[in-house]
């Protein structure tokens, strides 16, 4: 399965450049999987100063120390990550502020990606 940006780059819908622009702009973005555990009260202010000492001492990431200390499970964590996935701004959204997509390309770019994963889904499922 190929994703969104690559998508539209190969139907020259957007640039390379354009995708990477909106791929920092979508990092810069992103809430940090701290704040999310501290929205949801899954850490705890003490829990973050260490975890952030630990981090700024490492090459670690947040979640791997956090679960390294104890103070998170692999299910928060993955819950925590669901949260920041779905909460992120989208590549087409991103690209529809940007001025690269107007709102009908977007629609129609989306409809011929939905319809590429369906085929590319069932091509798979009578290969098996």
């Amino acid at each position: 399965m190929i994703h969104f940006g690559t998508f539209l780059v190969q139907q020259g819908v957007a640039t390379p450049e354009n995708i990477i622009q909106a791929l920092d702009f979508q990092q810069k973005k992103q809430k940090p999987v701290g704040k999310i555990a501290l929205e949801y009260r899954l850490l705890e202010m003490g829990h973050m100063f260490n975890i952030l000492n630990r981090q700024a001492d490492t090459q670690l990431r947040f979640c791997d120390i956090a679960l390294a200390l104890g103070y998170l499970t692999r299910e928060q964590v993955d819950f925590i990550l669901n949260i920041q996935l779905n909460i992120r701004p989208k590549i087409g959204e991103i690209l529809l502020e940007l001025g690269v997509l107007s709102r009908e390309q977007l629609e129609k770019s989306l409809d011929a990606y939905k319809r590429m994963q369906e085929s590319t889904f069932i091509d798979a499922d009578y290969s098996c």
